[in-house]
């Protein structure tokens, strides 16, 4: 058996909401010849639903929150970590300083999100609600994940308040870059060992492990698989740290099914 853990956002689905139906076909396929699909993603359980409410993907498993939070096809929890609450506090009330930032926060339950004193559900799309974000966080007993990005896309902001996660609690979370954004989690999480506590947790005899993402927060993911991939346009350091490029994910479970690597190690 093999597994294939791909990544979600600018992966199966790109930054405008498309999606190639053959990745979706192929994906099909490779379960009907008894192989697994996991989808390893920063996204927390709720914003994977939502958007999964339009796409219908299959898959066996879920690699949620950078490695953080791992589910199964029912959505029933098998591994959780989460940040202590005084630690995602104060991160909070730093990035909600900023003007034109964005903050988020996730408790497992819900998930909300902030900018300039107006606080949205964003479980259901970014929906202004008459809720106060700050007394929120401050009432949430932990947190899966925390996420900050500035309204622009810019970076000068998001690198202020990146560094001062890592000054203050390089020990307690790991934050990560994903395109324009940042994406905190519990120390010791990343995609890489979301990929190897899920393989632990398996029962199946897995023979090969395979893996395609697109950013920084893929990397460990693409280095713990036995064959690791991305893409032609993803960013050149991306590229240089690994060996195999393809243009769409149906090219990786081809590979798979049909044993293409040497071929794609361009």
């Amino acid at each position: 058996m093999k597994v294939l853990f791909s990544d979600f956002d600018g992966t199966l689905v790109e930054g405008n909401k498309e999606l190639s139906q053959k990745n979706k076909e192929m994906m099909k396929r490779l379960q009907d010849e008894g192989h697994l699909m996991v989808i390893c993603t920063g996204r927390n359980i709720k914003e994977f639903q939502k958007d999964q409410q339009v796409f219908h993907f299959p898959f066996d498993y879920l690699v949620l929150n950078n490695g953080g939070h791992i589910v199964d096809k029912n959505y029933q929890t098998l591994y959780e970590k989460v940040i202590d609450q005084q630690v995602g506090i104060d991160i909070l009330d730093h990035s909600t300083s900023y003007p034109h930032m964005w903050s988020y926060f996730c408790d497992g339950k819900e998930t909300y999100a902030y900018k300039d004193g107006i606080t949205y559900d964003h479980s259901i799309g970014d929906v202004p609600i008459d809720k106060d974000f700050i007394s929120l966080y401050h009432h949430a007993h932990h947190f899966q994940i925390l996420c900050f990005n500035q309204d622009d896309a810019g970076m000068q902001d998001t690198k202020v308040c990146y560094n001062y996660v890592q000054e203050h609690y390089q020990n307690e979370v790991e934050a990560y870059f994903n395109l324009h954004y940042v994406d905190v989690v519990p120390y010791g999480c990343s995609k890489g060992t979301g990929v190897h506590q899920l393989l632990k947790l398996l029962k199946q005899d897995i023979e090969e492990v395979y893996a395609i993402g697109d950013s920084y927060n893929d990397l460990s993911m693409i280095q713990e698989a036995t064959h690791g991939y991305t893409f032609h346009h993803a960013h050149e350091d991306i590229r240089q740290a690994t060996k195999r490029h393809v243009h769409f994910v149906y090219e990786v479970i081809e590979d798979m099914l049909g044993g293409q690597q040497d071929e794609l190690a361009r």
